[in-house]
């Protein structure tokens, strides 16, 4: 089979400190055996998100006002890709992660969801550890045996079959764990991957910003 087309959907509003960052990353991988597009849907940007993100030659949808996962679920419509990519705007992508994902889909016709690890590139000790629990946590509920298997995922990096995604109902754009509930409709779909070999750097904006102890309290509902 030939590598499928993927499609990087990226929700934004007022993200010129990390946008180019992400987007240099997903340039420095494109070649002629991987075929990518870049979806960036803005809310309204006031600051030079919409500039930056074009001249590094995303397609760039304003729609003021939107929210986070109802613009995703607008960048898969307007998606031409059979692999949705969805990520954030404060994520790097490691050198070799969309050939990987690419690969995975074209040697396995059944999988139809992969996700892996948010590694933190700009964490304290204490972001570490937790980021640390919280993956290896993540890791083990996706390898115990149906029914106790869990996918989670994370719009940090979930990589999907476009025709699966909505198959499930596209995201919740009312629940805050709307991409946990995702995962969960996708294992019961089909095959799905929680994958250490495909993790993402994040950075450790939403740890400052809600303090430890939210923090925690938010990925144990999560989980």
């Amino acid at each position: 089979m030939s590598m499928p087309k993927l499609s990087i959907i990226v929700p934004t509003l007022n993200e010129e400190r990390y946008i180019a960052g992400l987007l240099r990353s997903i340039n420095a991988q494109r070649s002629e055996s991987i075929d990518i597009e870049v979806i960036v849907i803005d809310g309204g940007s006031m600051d030079r998100t919409i500039e930056i993100a074009r001249n590094l030659g995303a397609r760039v949808i304003v729609y003021r006002g939107l929210g986070e996962f109802a613009s995703r679920n607008l960048g898969a419509e307007e998606a031409a890709g059979d692999i949705l990519v969805f990520t954030c705007a404060d994520v790097i992508f490691p050198t070799s992660l969309l050939r990987d994902v690419a690969e995975s889909f074209r040697r396995d016709p059944a999988l139809i969801a992969l996700s892996g690890p948010g590694i933190p590139y700009d964490a304290p000790l204490t972001g570490h550890l937790l980021y640390g629990f919280y993956n290896t946590f993540r890791l083990l509920l996706g390898k115990l045996p149906r029914p106790l298997k869990r996918f989670s995922t994370s719009t940090n990096f979930l990589a999907v079959r476009r025709s699966a995604f909505f198959d499930a109902g596209a995201f919740d754009p009312d629940d805050v764990n709307a991409d946990g509930l995702m995962g969960a409709k996708l294992s019961r779909m089909g095959k799905v991957k929680f994958s250490p070999k495909t993790y993402v750097y994040i950075s450790t904006r939403r740890l400052r910003s809600m303090g430890l102890a939210n923090f925690f309290l938010h990925y144990l509902y999560v989980l």
